[in-house]
């Protein structure tokens, strides 16, 4: 699946994810991140229940967190919370290079960071999503 069809799946998508932890496996081209999502209707009263699931980024080709910004150096909270969109060149200038030598297949997708003010920038052949019971 690509990022997107992953954001579509779920009532909240990846908006207001939390993130506890990511696993890169460079030889294996994978990254393992664990976060918490919101998996009920965005409507129902239950709206803000989170659920830990795992989504494995899968044969990446590139992995790139950008830092905090300086007024984003102290950090409170144990997870990063985070909204998905899709790739835009005018946040990431890199991204104009880059997409060309990518396959046609590869979906390119960015998490914005909302504790540090930056992003976290994916491009990869699939991903996959799984709760965590």
């Amino acid at each position: 699946m690509t990022f997107e069809e992953l954001d579509q799946k779920f009532p909240n998508g990846f908006d207001d994810a939390e993130i506890s932890s990511v696993t890169i496996n460079y030889q294996n081209r994978t990254a393992n991140v664990q976060l918490n999502l919101r998996r009920n209707s965005p409507d129902g009263p239950d709206r803000d229940v989170y659920e830990r699931a795992e989504l494995k980024v899968v044969r990446f080709y590139y992995f790139s967190v950008e830092p905090p910004d300086t007024d984003h150096l102290t950090f409170r909270e144990k997870r990063i919370q985070v909204d998905g969109f899709p790739e835009d060149p005018s946040k990431f200038p890199l991204f104009e290079s880059l997409r060309p030598t990518l396959p046609a297949g590869a979906f390119c997708c960015r998490l914005y960071v909302h504790d540090w003010n930056s992003f976290i920038h994916i491009a990869a052949e699939g991903a996959q999503c799984s709760w965590i019971e």
